[in-house]
């Protein structure tokens, strides 16, 4: 028996248009094209969250197109597994966390 990836839903406004890259999949140098965007959150912080989707090998065409379907303004709905979300924050203090030693 296996189990459904946890998968996260959330709601926004492109602050841009959406844009076609390219980025390395692998130490091997693959490289996919990506649809990149930025969302501003539909939560009482408005909190802006940066959004990556890959396409196969081969289908930079396609993702260009997609990329001039998603303009500035549009409201979006996006779904990513849990598994697949990193956390970056701007830092404004970093203290190191001295170990005991035993």
């Amino acid at each position: 028996m296996t189990s459904d990836p946890i998968t996260l839903e959330y709601s926004g406004t492109l602050l841009h248009a959406a844009e076609a890259r390219t980025k390395q999949l692998d130490a091997e140098g693959h490289i996919a094209p990506v649809l990149c965007m930025e969302v501003e959150l539909d939560n009482g912080m408005h909190t802006h969250m940066h959004v990556e989707q890959f396409f196969p090998l081969g289908q930079e065409e396609q993702c260009r197109a997609a990329a001039r379907r998603h303009k500035k303004g549009e409201r979006v709905t996006v779904q990513a597994p849990l598994v697949s979300t990193r956390l970056v924050v701007t830092a404004s203090h970093i203290q190191p966390i001295k170990e005991e030693h035993s």
